[in-house]
């Protein structure tokens, strides 16, 4: 396990390092758009923190695995089965608890104390809940120090607030530890949290621990891991078929996918013993290492890998800019300064007129966003009667006796169930019909952006254009290129114009997103694109988080819990008082009929799915369409400020252009160094992709 940290942090420092001695050579070329990038990646790299999210239904002995990977009882156990709030576990050389409460003040308090603000165990700590935003405890423990935080979340089975916390925390979790027992393996609302609350494309950032696999005999351990994966495959493929039907290629992909589910069994208790005894023997049999090392490589070979995608690109399309910029100064110095100034004016001239075709580009594209929206309407009116029918479909074979209504305890029983499973039906209904709605929203946004490789292609020919120009100019004095052979080896590589095996196509801003979303489908694009940022916020926004934002789940599950229980009660209860009558089951079906369509009336006609989907829309486009246009903006400001530095150094005499030889060819050594340094990073993500 420790191994596995230690290669991640080594390809981060190799990163790192890289991007600081690169950060000097674009102040010195005027690349600072390129320097506060590559400045602000490197500051996000080197803060990043690994976020473990441990989720399941109560009793499940969630503290103790918590306990048992931080090798120490940290944890108390009578906190985290009744946890009113999010806790995190941080690294500190000193053990303490920090309470954030929601006007954001803070209050440092003993470990030992913290039952008193986040738990439900005393009415009076239930009370202090409500005022606490989260709580953080600090301790010198080993596993926390490889950069690592740990979340503990409320139950899934505990009551609305306690669910919306944890669903509010899922889009920041590089991993999620859903534990479950064998006694009560993968429960309803644990397979309700797959179907309904995470995309189906991320069941990757799972690990599902079955914990306590000691109280079974083992030769029984085998069945219940396979009949909990089995649970677990159904669960996903009824939500992949609902979503994209059975006979697409997302369902074929599914199943490949579910192959590698992961899963394992483990007893928490074991290894905590094992660990504060020193008892290796014990450890090993607890399974838990083995749980250890499987997270450790899908937050380090994994999500770790996709956290230094974006750094190397950027590293590897500065490092081409840079070395064009260079050329370009170098090649320019013996250039006549009336030569110069026509191929200035002839230069400024078609980067003005690209800057205002790129602008109508990115405005267009920006546009598709609203008018897709548009588009997907009908969608959304569909959706809505589709969750009436699903509903519906429901309520007819809602089964109703004498028993279900002989006395006001049978009702209340009889309510609370048909209100808690219509409220399901709803929310899965909703989940169904919001990720196709995405998935629509992403194809169509990939191909718009390929439409984009037009005028990728006509940017990148002026770009290559101008950059010819001044090689021409001086080569028709038989100048030769001053980079010689460190350019060439560059080339040969790939980092000069493209990096094809990682980057794709050599457009700037939207060459590698293209080839990289066409060939490996959003993988790929966040391996392609030249700038990264923007396809990271396409990640977040379209596929790479558990929730999207503003799906409106949490919503409707507000609307969705006040369905009509009581109407039932007031139906039969009410017209007994009066009438001294019973209602009949034809009544009390048709009042639930009645009581479902206005639940999901209410929801039409506040527009929950249409606000959703159209902030989705224009996110999705506006985030993906300002990144391309930096990027683009970048590599033209760059190139104003390569003619601006040739106009001052033709201006020089012999000695100071001698100087700046001197120190270009200094860059051009660092560049190759770095690049050289980063190489081994490079190859390890291009066959991570490969791989997957």
């Amino acid at each position: 396990m420790e191994s596995n940290y230690k290669n991640y942090q080594s390809m981060v420092t190799a990163v790192t390092t890289g991007i600081n001695r690169l950060d000097g050579v674009c102040r010195h070329l005027s690349m600072d758009a390129q320097a506060d990038d590559l400045n602000s990646i490197g500051e996000r790299l080197e803060n990043h923190i690994f976020s473990v999210g441990i989720m399941g239904e109560f009793k499940r002995g969630k503290s103790t695995v918590i306990n048992a990977m931080l090798g120490s009882e940290i944890v108390p156990a009578d906190i985290m089965p009744c946890s009113a709030t999010l806790n995190y576990i941080k690294w500190d050389a000193t053990k303490h608890a920090r309470v954030r409460f929601k006007d954001g003040t803070t209050k440092d308090i003993p470990v030992e104390e913290l039952s008193d603000y986040i738990t439900k165990i005393t009415e009076e700590s239930e009370r202090q809940a409500e005022n606490v935003e989260d709580a953080t405890v600090y301790y010198p423990c080993r596993f926390c120090q490889n950069g690592v935080q740990i979340i503990d979340t409320p139950g899934l089975n505990d009551d609305e607030r306690m669910n919306a916390i944890s669903e509010s925390v899922i889009p920041t979790l590089d991993a999620i530890i859903m534990v479950t027992v064998p006694g009560s393996p993968f429960g309803i609302s644990e397979a309700e949290f797959v179907r309904n609350k995470i995309m189906t494309s991320d069941l990757g950032r799972i690990i599902f621990v079955v914990n306590k696999i000691d109280t079974v005999d083992e030769d029984e351990r085998d069945r219940i891991i396979n009949h909990i994966k089995s649970k677990i495959k159904t669960s996903v493929l009824e939500k992949m078929k609902a979503v994209y039907g059975e006979d697409s290629e997302e369902y074929r992909g599914a199943m490949d996918k579910l192959a590698g589910i992961r899963i394992i069994g483990v007893s928490a208790k074991q290894a905590l013993k094992g660990k504060l005894k020193d008892d290796q023997k014990l450890l090993e049999q607890s399974g838990f290492p083995a749980f250890e090392d499987l997270l450790s490589k899908l937050l380090t070979e994994e999500r770790g890998l996709l956290e230094l995608i974006h750094p190397v690109n950027q590293i590897m399309s500065t490092g081409r800019t840079s070395l064009e910029t260079i050329e370009n100064r170098l090649n320019a110095l013996n250039m006549d300064a009336e030569e110069f100034k026509m191929v200035q004016k002839e230069s400024i001239s078609k980067i003005k007129e690209t800057r205002k075709k790129k602008k109508e580009e990115i405005k267009a594209l920006k546009a598709k966003g609203k008018t897709l929206y548009i588009d997907l309407l009908p969608r959304v009116d569909s959706a809505y009667e589709d969750v009436k029918n699903a509903v519906f479909d429901y309520v007819g074979s809602i089964p109703i006796t004498e028993e279900s209504c002989a006395n006001q305890a049978a009702l209340d029983a009889f309510s609370e169930k048909v209100n808690g499973d219509i409220q399901k039906q709803i929310e899965d209904s909703f989940s169904i019909a919001t990720e196709r709605l995405m998935n629509e929203v992403d194809t169509q946004l990939g191909k718009d952006v390929e439409r984009l490789k037009s005028f990728g292609n006509e940017f990148n020919n002026i770009v290559q254009g101008i950059h010819l120009e001044l090689n021409t100019a001086s080569s028709s004095k038989g100048i030769s290129s001053p980079l010689g052979s460190a350019r060439d080896a560059l080339i040969e590589t790939g980092i000069m114009y493209g990096a094809v095996a990682i980057l794709g196509d050599a457009l700037p801003g939207v060459g590698g997103l293209i080839s990289g979303w066409r060939d490996h489908g959003l993988k790929g694009a966040l391996v392609g694109g030249v700038s990264g940022y923007g396809i990271g916020m396409l990640a977040a926004t379209v596929a790479g988080a558990f929730l999207p934002v503003g799906l409106p789940l949490i919503l409707i599950t507000g609307i969705a819990s006040t369905f009509g229980g009581k109407m039932v009660t007031n139906l039969i209860f009410g017209r007994k008082k009066k009438e001294q009558k019973t209602a009949s089951e034809e009544d009390i079906r048709t009042t639930l009929f009645n009581s479902a369509e206005k639940c999901i009336d209410d929801l039409r006609s506040q527009q929950y799915l249409e606000k959703w989907l159209k902030e989705f829309c224009e996110t999705s486009y506006q985030s993906v369409a300002e990144n391309i246009d930096q990027e683009w903006e970048n590599t033209l400001v760059t190139l104003e400020g390569s003619l601006s530095q040739i106009e001052a150094d033709i201006k020089m005499n012999e000695s100071n252009k001698k100087n700046v030889q001197d120190t270009m060819n200094d860059y051009v050594r660092i560049i190759n160094e770095v690049m050289g340094e980063v190489q081994p990073v490079r190859d390890r993500l291009s066959s991570a992709l490969n791989e997957n």
